[in-house]
């Protein structure tokens, strides 16, 4: 497998990094020479991590092809480029159609879309894939779950839920800070509240309960799960949730 990064930014650093993490099996990964303080770094890790001299040198070395460059400067990238047909194009390009980035990598063998997130590094989290694709699968099941779907509106819908992110760490802020106000030195209650998290996001990898499960085993009749759950449900701050999530479908999806 002898991997292509066009694009050395964080999701590229992170992919990489979880390779080696989990000592997944590759003969070389080739990374563009956009960002030299991160692509060297890289290249220090491991002798089999190589810094190419431009893009078109990643590409000439590369069976798989992943694209991370941001959207404003991915038709001007793509297009100075000669793609071939043994390149298998994987995609992060955030807006970019399937059918845009044929246009602008050509005969390339296939051109797939997915959203690795941070967490690959760790060779946690998941990558969702447009459309099915055994090769993007295969590299993805070493840094986490894939998920696979059919079409792009699918893609769009898991693509907005990852507009949670800023969200989740407020709602632990909001926690933090609560707990400061009733005395709490900050880095005790952040500590505590980690290890909560980390214990709760254990639950839903630890079985295939749905969430709905998961918050009725959270409570208990006349108890504090219960009080909280049904102030917040109340006063609509799920339903919030969905509407919010909505409006980023909208965005992502151009309407």
């Amino acid at each position: 497998m002898r991997i292509g990064f066009v694009g050395t930014g964080t999701i590229t650093r992170a992919i990489v990094t979880g390779l080696l993490h989990v000592d997944a099996p590759f003969e070389h990964i080739y990374l563009s020479p956009r960002n030299t303080d991160i692509a060297s770094k890289l290249a220090g890790l491991d002798r089999r991590i190589l810094v190419c001299g431009t893009n078109q040198e990643v590409l000439d070395a590369s069976d798989i092809v992943c694209l991370a460059v941001v959207p404003q400067i991915a038709a001007e990238v793509l297009d100075a480029l000669n793609f071939e047909d043994r390149h298998h194009v994987i995609s992060f390009i955030a807006g970019v159609s399937i059918s845009d980035l044929e246009q602008m990598v050509g005969k390339a063998h296939a051109t797939i879309r997915a959203v690795p997130l941070p967490a690959v590094a760790a060779a946690r989290g998941s990558t969702a894939i447009c459309p099915p694709d055994e090769v993007t699968r295969q590299l993805f099941s070493y840094l986490g779950t894939p998920v696979e779907v059919a079409d792009e509106s699918k893609f769009d819908a898991l693509s907005a839920v990852t507009a949670t992110m800023a969200s989740f760490y407020a709602v632990l802020e909001t926690q933090a800070q609560w707990l400061v106000a009733q005395g709490i030195d900050y880095n005790s209650a952040r500590a505590y509240l980690a290890g909560y998290s980390v214990g709760l996001a254990h639950e839903t990898t630890n079985s295939d309960k749905p969430f709905s499960a998961l918050v009725r085993d959270s409570m208990t009749p006349g108890g504090i799960n219960e009080q909280l759950h049904g102030e917040l449900s109340g006063k609509g701050a799920y339903a919030y949730y969905s509407e919010a999530l909505d409006n980023v479908l909208r965005r992502i999806e151009g309407r």
